[in-house]
């Protein structure tokens, strides 16, 4: 049978964190790259495989460039995978709330992977009021909720805003999993779970990476 589960190939990441499966909410904080890199590798090995991937992305971090090169290091051709990742920015609060809340529920398909980036910077708005950020908050994790329970696996990613405390503590009871992702001196990063399991490394280059296996239970690996 099939892995539909996805990870993310960063081998420390994945053997402290576990995979992703279906049905399921999980989240990532923190202002290093690696937050941002995982969710690229994420949003490639979802549509390599064939699967419905989306990413709402909040203050421009999806980054077509960064996965069309993983690709291109294996010899793969990144236009057919690059076209099944449906990419749809937010750069306001509002935006994001929209796109969560009716663009969602108007697809005639669940996604398989649903990526949603800088949920927190966003509602972090000084130009929006606590309150109706937090009532538009509230009304986007309910759909994405909903969403999960219809089987797809959605990936959080927050980088911080003023607001980022009290908004992660709204999010993060409805997550399954998390991981807070913190550079550390000189260039390590510390990854601690939900579970307390925790782990400093030092994560090669985004682009030293290899796509060691193209079937259904394929991840992407990350170079020895």
């Amino acid at each position: 049978m099939a892995d539909t589960s996805y990870r993310t190939g960063v081998t420390v990441f994945d053997d402290l964190f576990g995979p992703m499966h279906g049905g399921r909410i999980y989240l990532l904080v923190g202002r290093t790259s690696l937050n941002r890199h995982i969710i690229d590798r994420l949003a490639v090995l979802s549509a390599h495989r064939g699967d419905s991937t989306y990413y709402i992305d909040g203050g421009h971090r999806a980054d077509p460039f960064a996965m069309a090169r993983v690709l291109r290091m294996q010899r793969e051709d990144p236009r057919p995978v690059l076209e099944r990742v449906h990419i749809a920015r937010a750069f306001t609060a509002y935006q994001m709330d929209s796109l969560i809340r009716e663009s969602l529920s108007e697809l005639s398909d669940r996604p398989d992977l649903l990526l949603v980036s800088a949920i927190d910077s966003l509602f972090s708005d000084p130009e929006v009021d606590p309150k109706e950020a937090k009532g538009m908050l509230a009304n986007c994790i309910a759909a994405l909720k909903r969403m999960a329970e219809k089987g797809t696996c959605v990936v959080l990613s927050a980088y911080g805003g003023s607001r980022e405390s009290e908004i992660l503590a709204h999010i993060s009871p409805h997550c399954i999993n998390w991981a807070s992702l913190t550079d550390r001196f000189p260039s390590r990063v510390r990854i601690v779970t939900r579970g307390g399991l925790w782990q400093d490394f030092t994560p090669l280059h985004p682009f030293q990476t290899m796509i060691e296996d193209f079937d259904a239970s394929a991840y992407i690996e990350e170079a020895a």
